[in-house]
């Protein structure tokens, strides 16, 4: 023996029987039964524990398996590696069915092993989404609820961690009482599935709401296209008619995918539908409250006395300590199909506040997610929702000050700034008009606390637009320059003759040319007068003082407008350009250029200036919807 215990001969043993096992020959199957008849085959041949078995299970080799089946001990196949997996939990893991099988045949009892975390090989199968495995060791388990994990996640836990909810409805379908188990931290799978917004149509970047939320909006245009062409998920007798559709659909690598998403979304409605059924909602919705009431600290406040909700209807109960109600996480995450569906279901849920005093609607002001805030206030009583007040005295124009982008677009500083002044203007018409001057328990009305949080982003969003429009600026000018020398060099040039009657004029004029001319100067005198006016549109921007109120309307219009200018008169100089070829007559087509070319431009603009033309067109729609009011100025 060696100073470590193992003969030479031993590790020549195990080294040729892994290789054995990796580069599988005629001769590998006679390595590993001299192995395993006289080696044993319990030896763990790499850091993590695992023995040749394992690594057999792992590349599911039948075969090898079927052929060693009468050397194969119970010991051999119940011996883990250092997590405590077992062969059949890494045949479970890697979806080796056949493999599953041939191990059960030699020992049933295997199926209920668990490894160090206490997961069993059916845990193990469907945290990794093998379904065909799933259904193998379910044969074995019909009658007996599966054991959950050490830490009390159970296997619907994990098909809804994994994303894996066509598995997912089997279990509950097999197992109702699994829809309300809860893991040691007190989640149920409706708990998990409501902190996965992107599993979500809603949610996800294939949602014509949620143009923005790529960086390239174009690109994610075709996507939400394809993504619509598509059929969901459907009864057993529609998806024969569209499967021939649907195997067309997976050729495509982009289509595919596409299509896999699209049905993830229909199931997780279709999971979440059926977990809500079997929800016991009283939980959330009735108990005793252990919440101090909001007290004034003596802080002087203008502000009428107003009710706050019934400290009945509260979640925050000695028995509920540690549960987290699904709706508040769907209106967190802005998952409407979640929201909606519970509302459904259970209208008296909308009334509950969380640990910190706050409604549903307080959460979509705090998210700014301005399509939950409308759909929440058709479903509860507006004076009672939006007159209550946190367990810190914040109103619900207090939480509109705070910074954030909506859910659904990612925002640069100019337009974040700008969607926060209108959203704070959206709720103060909202609001009863004493909560203007209602202090919360640091004493600040909301006006201070806007001002207060939005310090930096206004700097920033300032920084932004100036250095941004320095370069858009010069751009202008140069293209403005160029056409207006273009008006004194046009095609074919001038009659110098002082004796002609047309001195002066352009040579082309009162020739078949003259109206080819005349679009050319046109042409050029439009991009002149749109570069001018771009250029004095980023002026007015530069000289702008930069206020709050200033990026609630006047900067994004002159934004916009000096980058529609400026997209006008590159789109004329292209043109003039096309038709000066036309004029002297080269041997080009121009126009199969200029064509590619505008829509170029047009695709490139799009990714532009969609985010603050999304904006302006919510601006407006306030602006026009609460017209009359008194103006809110921040």
């Amino acid at each position: 023996m060696t100073g470590a215990g193992i003969s030479p001969a031993a590790i020549g043993s195990h080294q040729k029987a892994f290789r054995a096992v990796l580069d599988w020959k005629k001769d590998s199957f006679q390595v590993l039964h001299d192995y395993f008849k006289w080696q044993g085959g319990l030896a763990h041949v790499d850091a993590h524990g695992n023995t040749i078995l394992h690594f057999l299970a792992i590349n599911g080799n039948e075969s090898a398996f079927k052929e060693l089946s009468v050397l194969l001990s119970r010991e051999m196949l119940k011996k883990g590696n250092f997590k405590g997996n077992t062969t059949l939990h890494e045949a479970a893991r890697f979806g080796r069915r056949k493999v599953v099988g041939i191990i059960l045949k030699k020992d049933k009892g295997l199926a209920l092993a668990r490894n160090s975390l206490g997961e069993t090989p059916l845990y193990v199968a469907v945290a990794s989404g093998k379904k065909d495995v799933f259904d193998c060791l379910m044969e074995l388990n019909k009658d007996n609820v599966p054991t959950p994990r050490n830490d009390g996640c159970t296997i619907l836990h994990a098909a809804v961690i994994g994303e894996y909810y066509s598995l997912a409805l089997e279990i509950v379908n097999s197992f109702p009482n699994l829809a309300q188990a809860r893991d040691e931290k007190g989640l149920t799978a409706l708990n998990l599935l409501a902190s996965r917004p992107h599993s979500f149509k809603s949610r996800s970047a294939y949602s014509f709401l949620s143009l923005g939320s790529r960086s390239y909006i174009p690109v994610q245009l075709i996507r939400c296209l394809i993504y619509l062409c598509i059929p969901p998920t459907s009864p057993l007798w529609l998806t024969k008619l569209t499967s021939g559709y649907r195997r067309v659909l997976r050729v495509s690598n982009l289509l595919r995918g596409v299509d896999d998403i699209k049905q993830k979304h229909a199931l997780a409605v279709l999971l979440a539908k059926r977990l809500i059924g079997d929800e016991d909602w009283s939980r959330y919705t009735y108990g005793e409250s252990t919440m101090e009431p909001y007290k004034d600290h003596g802080q002087m406040n203008v502000s009428v006395s107003l009710q706050r909700p019934n400290l009945d209807t509260t979640i925050d109960s000695p028995k509920n300590i540690g549960m987290r109600n699904p709706l508040f996480q769907a209106v967190e995450n802005s998952i409407e199909e979640l929201v909606e569906e519970i509302l459904e279901r259970f209208p008296d849920a909308a009334y509950t506040v969380d640990e910190n005093g706050k409604n549903v609607l307080h959460i979509a002001v705090e998210k700014k997610d301005k399509r939950l805030y409308d759909y929440l206030k058709t479903k509860v009583q507006e004076d009672v929702m939006l007159t209550a007040m946190d367990n810190q005295g914040n109103t619900i124009l207090h939480l509109a000050t705070k910074q954030g982008n909506g859910p659904r677009i990612v925002l640069d500083y100019m337009t974040h700034m700008a969607w926060d002044v209108c959203w704070f203007k959206r709720i103060w018409y909202d609001s009863p008009p004493n909560f203007q001057y209602h202090r919360n328990i640091d004493g600040k009305t909301a006006f201070e606390l806007f001002q207060e949080n939005h310090v930096s982003l206004r700097e920033k969003a300032e920084k932004t637009l100036k250095d941004m429009n320095n370069g858009l600026m010069l751009v202008a000018t140069l293209i403005g320059a160029v056409n207006y020398a273009t008006l004194f060099t046009i095609p074919g040039g001038f009659v110098d003759d002082k004796n002609s009657a047309s001195f002066g004029r352009p040579k082309f004029f009162s020739t078949k040319k003259e109206d080819q001319v005349l679009s050319f100067l046109w042409y050029t005198g439009v991009a002149l007068f749109s570069a001018l006016i771009a250029l004095t549109a980023m002026l007015l921007i530069q000289l702008s003082r930069f206020t709050n109120n200033d990026f609630f309307m006047i900067l994004p219009v002159r934004y916009l407008g000096s980058l529609a200018a400026l997209f006008i008169s590159t789109i004329f100089t292209i043109a003039a350009c096309a038709q000066a070829y036309v004029i002297i007559e080269i041997n080009v087509n121009p126009y199969k250029v200029m064509w590619p070319a505008i829509g170029f431009l047009i695709f490139i603009s799009t990714d532009v200036v969609y985010r603050t033309f999304h904006y302006l067109y919510f601006a407006f729609c306030c602006s026009v919807l609460f017209a009359g009011r008194e103006v809110a100025y921040i």
